[in-house]
């Protein structure tokens, strides 16, 4: 079926979507967001034929080979331009729902106008303030060291790991205990992680995934050591660990990455209780290593609220330190990151708000490559047929804007927000001396199509510019 469409523009951050003829004979149609400008449709590649979606309950997992053939039929995608949607038929006319890009998403507003055309909100993704980063150490463990490599065959010039992304029962119930909303959910959170990652440039990386994993209630994520809400970082970064080499899945994974709907800490050495101090954690240069192969991050739909702490952690596990470290001690002969200490404007820098350029540095690069060469054929060679991860044109799938981003994290205390130069920034009133209240401050830089101009500018890696030969 050809579906072509275009956008009338009716006024800021609204447009019409509407079934248009290609331009260029592309048998996928085309895209035309504005006049004059078109862009060709590209079948999605975030999804081959089918998807593992597997779910624990009642002390028992299950896994479903999903297929995709009807979200592939409506989901399209222009690789060059890092975007990605949906596209649903009604009788009313055409809903769009997606990413124009890294920054902006869109979602029809289902209110007919009298062309009975929907009309569509364009609206920002946001991106949280970074703080202290948990980088653990392997050490610890004594099971982990890795495999040595046997073989002499030369590694590819593209890497495809392959990943499984679980999320846990707070997750699941915010999206509504719904597999199709959970899916198209993972789908595009990834899209924009693997847009990140498809950056580096040697060697070439290509994020593969080959399931998504639910957990319904809070007793079957029992590898989650938690207190007041607040998760243990380290322990249960272990523990899923542990999970993930015990439970036979539909589909090995090269890495394990779990999303929880919770705050992350670590605990106080002297009272052993636990602070909200971390966002993600994962072993440093585990990849393959099973056991050791696993990373944790907080994420809170439906805001894609981690995107960049997700991609920093999925870094560790391909072998990237902190920029300014040595070299990982429990991998032998590893580069380290010790040139790169400064500039401080990378992924994988210790601390500090993880945002522009959102490129992984010189020294990242060198030690991925050397993690790959070192973990064998075994690890590199790709197991799937589909390009599941493509940076397409999805997008987020509610309409979220500074105020909402900002009253979602802290509804308690929130006071105020706005949005300037792609950085949002959150006013909250806490406590302060003498029983008065103060105002905090964060802040959040805005995701990759985010818009932040007069004249339709969008958020592009962490500046605010026109991105039309950027995105559809």
């Amino acid at each position: 079926t050809l579906i072509i469409f275009s956008v009338a523009t009716a006024h800021a951050g609204v447009v019409y979507p509407v079934l248009i003829e290609s331009r260029s004979g592309n048998s996928r149609g085309a895209v035309q967001l504005s006049k004059d400008y078109v862009i060709d449709l590209e079948e999605s590649s975030v999804l081959g034929d089918s998807l593992f979606f597997s779910e624990a309950g009642h002390g028992v997992v299950n896994h479903e080979l999903m297929n995709t053939s009807d979200m592939r039929n409506s989901v399209y995608e222009n690789s060059e331009h890092k975007a990605s949607f949906t596209i649903t038929e009604t009788d009313v006319g055409i809903e769009m729902e997606g990413y124009l890009n890294f920054t902006h998403g869109i979602e029809p507003l289902r209110i007919h106008d009298r062309s009975g055309r929907i009309p569509h909100k364009i609206f920002p993704l946001p991106t949280p303030e970074e703080t202290i980063h948990l980088e653990i150490p392997v050490e610890e463990r004594s099971d982990e060291s890795p495999p040595p490599k046997h073989d002499t065959a030369e590694p590819p010039s593209e890497w495809r790991p392959e990943i499984y992304v679980m999320f846990d029962s707070v997750i699941h119930k915010y999206l509504k205990e719904s597999k199709y909303l959970q899916a198209r959910y993972i789908i595009r959170l990834m899209n924009i992680v693997n847009a990140i990652f498809k950056t580096v440039r040697k060697p070439r990386i290509n994020l593969q995934l080959v399931g998504i994993f639910r957990f319904k209630t809070r007793k079957d994520e029992y590898f989650i050591v938690e207190e007041d809400n607040i998760v243990s970082s380290h322990e249960s970064l272990s523990a899923f660990g542990r999970f993930t080499e015990n439970t036979t899945f539909a589909r090995p994974a090269d890495l394990y990455f779990m999303l929880v709907g919770r705050r992350l800490g670590t605990r106080n050495k002297e009272t052993n209780k636990l602070s909200p101090s971390v966002y993600g954690s994962a072993f440093t240069g585990m990849v393959c290593v099973s056991g050791s192969n696993v990373g944790i991050a907080e994420e809170r739909p439906p805001l894609y609220y981690r995107f960049a702490t997700i991609a920093h952690e999925i870094g560790h596990l391909l072998g990237s330190t902190h920029d300014g470290n040595g070299p990982v001690g429990h991998i032998p002969g590893h580069p380290g990151a010790k040139e790169c200490e400064s500039p401080s404007i990378y992924m994988m820098k210790g601390s500090g708000h993880r945002g522009p350029p959102f490129l992984f540095s010189n020294c990242s690069e060198k030690e991925m490559e050397f993690v790959l060469k070192l973990r064998g054929e075994e690890c590199w060679k790709t197991k799937s047929n589909y390009d599941f991860f493509n940076v397409t044109k999805e997008v987020a799938g509610s309409s979220i804007t500074p105020e909402i981003l900002c009253r979602r994290i802290n509804p308690e205390q929130f006071a105020s927000a706005e949005m300037k130069d792609c950085v949002i920034t959150c006013s909250n009133r806490v406590p302060g001396k003498n029983g008065s209240q103060e105002i905090k401050k964060n802040i959040h830089f805005a995701p990759f199509g985010y818009p932040c101009g007069k004249n339709g500018e969008r958020c592009w890696f962490g500046n605010c510019t026109n991105i039309d030969d950027q995105v559809c």
